[in-house]
């Protein structure tokens, strides 16, 4: 949940149900796989979980980058947006 709040400046703020009700999703889907490594105890919680984006969740990912560009580029023709982010 701090990654990702991090990571998007703060714009992205996820709760604990939002956040492993996605993960049971995304591994149900097989989008994601949990890496099997554990935290060290001394280093953090020893519950904490690893994931990677398995092939399919990668192709997925590159999919929906493409998509979300090509309505990037239309808004941008229909100057609905410029070419700077905001």
């Amino acid at each position: 949940m701090k990654g990702v709040a991090t990571r998007s400046e703060g714009t992205v703020r996820l709760g604990p149900g939002t956040l492993y009700g996605a993960l049971k999703r995304l591994l149900e889907a097989g989008l994601v796989e949990e890496r099997g490594e554990r935290a060290a105890p001394d280093r953090g919680d020893e519950r904490r979980r690893y994931y990677r984006l398995t092939q399919l969740g990668l192709s997925v990912a590159r999919a929906e980058a493409r998509r979300l560009d090509a309505m990037v580029r239309a808004a941008r023709r229909k100057k609905l947006i410029g070419e700077r982010p905001a």
